[in-house]
């Protein structure tokens, strides 16, 4: 069984959320797997974007992404820094590269794997 995370998943994790912070929609949702095809738009991941953002302020940074492997996947976690809070981009990717999760935490809730705002 592969125990390592994909080698390039750290940058593909930093295009998603520079993806996110320019609002490029179609660059993030032609990465989805099938099921995330069928379960999110680009309107809808405009829309949690902008929700975020009226919680949250302005998107300013992002700091260090780390990435782990779990069974078949790769799971990324990168802090995003908003005017008024922080976050965590939880990207989960396959090994074709494809995206099977996507999602913004608060930070506790990251490190306790429960799900916050999600995209």
């Amino acid at each position: 069984m592969n125990t390592r995370p994909l080698p390039d998943a750290i940058e593909l994790a930093r295009a998603v959320i520079d993806d996110h912070a320019h609002g490029r929609w179609p660059a993030i949702t032609e990465r989805f797997d099938e099921t995330m095809r069928a379960g999110l738009t680009e309107e809808g991941l405009a829309e949690a974007w902008a929700y975020l953002a009226g919680m949250a302020g302005a998107y300013e940074s992002h700091g260090d992404t780390d990435a782990v492997r779990a069974g078949d996947f790769t799971i990324t976690n990168t802090p995003l820094t908003f005017e008024a809070g922080d976050f965590v981009a939880r990207v989960t990717f396959r090994d074709d590269r494809t995206i099977a999760g996507l999602y913004i935490l608060n930070p506790d809730a990251a490190d306790g794997s429960s799900k916050s705002a999600t995209t």
